[in-house]
C-alpha cells in the first residue's frame, strides 16, 4: 500500500514541530524542570510572608508556564528567518513505499536526496493534528492527519509496523493501551 501526502508549513506548523521535538527528546529537561518548579513553589508558599517567599513563587509558575518557550524561540527565529528573506514557507510531498519514504520539495516537484528508510526513522511522534516522523533529535516531517481521511488508522499501523516503532505523544493513556491491544491483535490473528 502506499501513501502520500502534502505538507505546507506556517508559522503555526513550525512552533507544533518545535513542540513536538522538545517533547519526545528533551524529557529530562522537563522532568527537572517541573520538579525544580514543584520544589520552588513549595519553598515559596511556606515563606510567602518573606519578600522572597512571593519570588520563588512566581518563579516556580514561570517555570511551569515557559516550557515551550525555548522552542517556539527557534520557530519563531525560522519565520522571521524566511519573511525577512522574502520566502515562502516550505512545502512538501512524502511518498511511503514499501521500504522507504520519499521527500518531494515542492512546487519544484524535487527530490530532497535519497529516500529515507524506515529503519532508520529515529522517533515517531503524534498530536491532535499532526504525525511527526524524526530522521534524527534535529530535523523531522509532519503529515497532516486530516490529508490521510479514512485511512489514518491505518496510515498509523503502516509506519508502526515498517519502523519497529510507536507514535508517543499526549494522548490519554488508556487510548495508547487500546492501540497497541489492537496492534498486538492484528499480529496475532
Amino acid at each position: 500500500m502506499e501513501y502520500q501526502v502534502e505538507m505546507q508549513h506556517t508559522e503555526k506548523s513550525f512552533e507544533a514541530l518545535a513542540h513536538m521535538q522538545y517533547d519526545l527528546f528533551c524529557v529530562g529537561n522537563r522532568v527537572a524542570r517541573s520538579l525544580l518548579s514543584l520544589g520552588l513553589v513549595i519553598l515559596g508558599v511556606a515563606n510567602f510572608s518573606q519578600w522572597w517567599g512571593v519570588l520563588i513563587t512566581a518563579y516556580g509558575c514561570y517555570l511551569v508556564t515557559s516550557t515551550y518557550s525555548a522552542a517556539n524561540h527557534t520557530a519563531h527565529k525560522l519565520t522571521k528567518q524566511l519573511r525577512d528573506n522574502g520566502l515562502d514557507f516550505p512545502a512538501s510531498r512524502y511518498v511511503f513505499k514499501k521500504k522507504a519514504m520519499e521527500i518531494i520539495s515542492l512546487p519544484e516537484e524535487t527530490p530532497l536526496g535519497k529516500p529515507l528508510p524506515y529503519a532508520e526513522i529515529f522517533r515517531l511522534g503524534e498530536d491532535r493534528e499532526y504525525f511527526y516522523i524524526f530522521r534524527d533529535r534535529y530535523g523531522g516531517y509532519m503529515i497532516p492527519r486530516a490529508a490521510l481521511g479514512e485511512r489514518e488508522e491505518a496510515f498509523r499501523a503502516f509506519l508502526e509496523e515498517k519502523t519497529d516503532q510507536i507514535f508517543l505523544g499526549r494522548s490519554a493513556p488508556v487510548i495508547r493501551l487500546l492501540r497497541r491491544m489492537r496492534r498486538w491483535k492484528g499480529k496475532r490473528g
